[in-house]
């Protein structure tokens, strides 16, 4: 059968009821569906084809739930979505195969934008089609790509703050140069600035998976970091998470115990003049709340803080241990 010709909404069907077995309660049943549904997806293209317009149907159902049940029964009915999953084979079932479902699906919109934030320049607020809210720092760029299977963001440099809205059948992830970020319902940032990457939660949870094998799973008030390898570093509590991203969102630097590199690399996307850390107070730490919008006061308050001395030759500057 050629490639374009239309999949039967049989075979549609028969997707959508093992969809719904996959998203019963019982771990049993899931289980054995997933077996099942393997081996159907492996007997033609078209099974396969089936399959992916299936998903794509389920979704948009998910997100149209209380307007097709009023469509289906203008009668008041008390259906919760738990027993509206237990009958794929129903009326989720029909309705998914409706021509009408067929049509608003073809035309759901798609989303894709490049963002990028200049030098120096204040956080920026973006809000996102499925309201997911994002606030970005200077010197930041990503991609985000919106289709009906996956909300995908790839993070191509800068600092980010996510609060994510809830969707369950259409996951959000952040793809960066050395892992990446599922989310799981939740608010966090991820910090690229050239060297580890940094990702801090402050509601909910995010899975961490590095470019080696392995992942960790993050809980509120917890942070971790990516190395150059793509190696997920050991976790880290930050029961200060919270209060550092709500600090940024109104135009402050909140760093707790944060390796001095990490303030430096964010501090150089503000600063008139960069600064350059010299290897001996990379690790130094710093604790302490500074206004973003001027950096020249956070590089003078450090010699007052930590053993360090910032040095002058021509027009580079350094900031050294003493």
């Amino acid at each position: 059968m050629p490639e374009s010709s239309p999949v039967s909404t049989r075979k549609v069907q028969q997707a959508l009821t093992y969809l719904a077995a996959l998203n019963s309660d019982d771990p049993e049943r899931v289980q054995q569906a997933r077996g099942q549904l393997e081996r159907w997806r492996g007997k033609s293209s078209e099974h396969e084809r089936a399959w992916q317009e299936a998903e794509q149907r389920w979704q948009l159902v998910h997100r149209l739930t209380p307007q097709l049940r009023t469509a289906v029964a203008p009668e008041p009915l008390n259906i919760s979505r738990r027993r509206l999953l237990r009958q794929g084979g129903g009326l989720l079932v029909a309705v998914a195969g409706a021509s009408w479902l067929g049509w608003l699906w073809r035309r759901t919109p798609q989303f894709d934008r490049l963002l990028q934030t200049v030098h120096a320049e204040p956080p920026r607020r973006e809000i996102l089609p499925d309201g997911s809210q994002l606030l970005l720092a200077a010197e930041s760029s990503l991609r985000i790509e919106y289709s009906n299977g996956v909300r995908q963001v790839r993070l191509l440099h800068g600092n980010v703050y996510f609060d994510v809205a809830r969707e369950r059948l259409r996951p959000f992830l952040i793809s960066t140069r050395l892992g990446e970020v599922q989310v799981l319902g939740t608010a966090f940032s991820v910090s690229d600035r050239g060297g580890e990457i940094q990702i801090a939660v402050a509601r909910g949870r995010v899975e961490v998976r590095g470019l080696r094998e392995g992942s960790q799973v993050l809980q509120a008030g917890e942070r971790i970091s990516l190395d150059a390898q793509g190696r997920l570093l050991p976790l880290r509590a930050d029961p200060h998470a919270t209060a550092s991203l709500q600090h940024w969102q109104r135009g402050w630097w909140s760093f707790t115990d944060a390796p001095l590199v990490e303030v430096i690399a964010e501090l150089n996307a503000y600063a008139l003049q960069p600064v350059t850390l010299a290897a001996d107070a990379a690790q130094l730490h710093l604790t302490g709340s500074f206004p973003s919008d001027q950096p020249e006061m956070l590089l003078q308050t450090l010699p007052k803080i930590l053993p360090v001395s910032l040095v002058q030759h021509g027009q580079q500057r350094t900031l050294q241990r003493r």
